[in-house]
């Protein structure tokens, strides 16, 4: 019987940042043409301003995996509709803030080589140890839709949403966020120009019990998880 494999998570640096693009794209290809992949300058970008904060997944000493995140000032309304490209000012971070109270999660992103080997699980388990050592409020990501547009002419994606959440349907990555501990808050609109979300993300949270009083049991179901306090839209 093989031993387990063993993936080491560490910081990112300025002489991985070819690596990280090539790993960027590799993993979303369907986004390049739209540009919403990083590029080099956006990369050493998030480095310099937050190096903590960007995380590399590696497995037999091979990259395969990445985060990238940072903490907006306290007057960003980050559990309010908003964009990717707003609240990261372009994908370069301008207003990262120490003094901030929530870790957004700007991306994470896994070599597709080697997906179910638990390198995103490990990646997940290494943004929660961050979140806690800088003993911040919570978690705030928008998380692709990935099989939506499959349905989109059927159901709304607040309807197709909490489905997942209920265990209805799977969805690759809403699905392995609600494993991962987070909760949804809502659906953002117009999030990310994304063609298989049509535009649009999960407003996802994982909360700090010690700062916030409300929280998840931790014997929760998906179904539990889901907030279930989402805005109605007209059937697309």
């Amino acid at each position: 019987m093989s031993a387990p494999e063993t993936i080491s998570i560490r910081e990112a640096t300025l002489s991985d940042v070819p690596a990280l693009v090539d790993l960027n794209h590799a993993a979303y290809p369907d986004l390049i043409v739209d540009g919403a992949v990083y590029d080099p300058e956006q990369i050493e970008a998030h480095i310099g301003c937050f190096s903590r904060g960007q995380l590399v997944a590696e497995l037999d000493r091979k990259m395969v995996g990445a985060l990238s995140t940072f903490v907006p000032a306290a007057s960003i309304p980050v559990l309010k509709q908003h964009t990717w490209l707003g609240i990261t000012d372009g994908g370069m971070f301008l207003r990262h803030d120490p003094t901030g109270k929530a870790l957004y999660l700007a991306d994470i992103y896994v070599d597709p080589g080697v997906r179910r080997r638990g390198v995103g699980q490990a990646l997940y388990r290494a943004l929660f140890d961050l979140w806690r050592s800088l003993e911040l409020e919570h978690v705030v990501a928008g998380g692709r839709l990935w099989g939506y547009s499959a349905v989109a002419d059927q159901i709304t994606a607040e309807d197709y949403v909490a489905q997942v959440a209920h265990g209805h349907r799977t969805d690759p990555v809403l699905s392995s966020q609600l494993r991962a501990g987070f909760l949804v808050r809502g659906v953002l609109s117009d999030y990310l120009h994304d063609w298989r979300s049509k535009n649009y993300a999960t407003l996802l949270e994982w909360v700090n019990p010690a700062h916030v009083a409300r929280r998840a049991s931790p014997r929760a179901t998906a179904a539990d998880r889901f907030d279930g306090a989402l805005p109605s839209s007209p059937r697309r």
